[in-house]
């Protein structure tokens, strides 16, 4: 009888223990998911609001008003921040795969 319990109670432990490290994982995949949702979208923005300061830079230099380095420099962090961008871009479509094969 005293074996019969221990084996329940370890059991129920097991399950209990493994229940609730998978509910925790999935609680951090959905807080990173979410995270990194949320910093795409702000280097999106970031590259938009950059690429047009710096056509509205060279337009107004090509004007006769002289911004040449802002409009190097703003070209520049546009260009560069595809680095940060394509992974997070990825990832995201990652997680819309997983989401609609877990619905499917």
């Amino acid at each position: 009888m005293l074996s019969s319990i221990t084996t329940t109670t370890t059991t129920t432990t097991t399950t209990t223990t493994t229940t609730a490290a998978a509910a925790a994982g999935l609680s951090h995949a959905t807080i990173f998911g979410a995270l990194g949702v949320c910093i795409l979208i702000v280097l999106l923005i970031a590259k938009e609001l950059l690429s047009a300061y710096g056509e509205e830079s060279a337009a107004s230099r090509n004007g006769g008003v002289a911004e040449g380095g802002a409009c190097v420099t703003a070209n520049l962090l546009a260009r560069n921040l595809s680095a940060a961008i394509y992974p997070l871009l990825f990832c995201f479509v990652m997680i819309v795969a997983v989401t609609v094969m877990g619905v499917l």
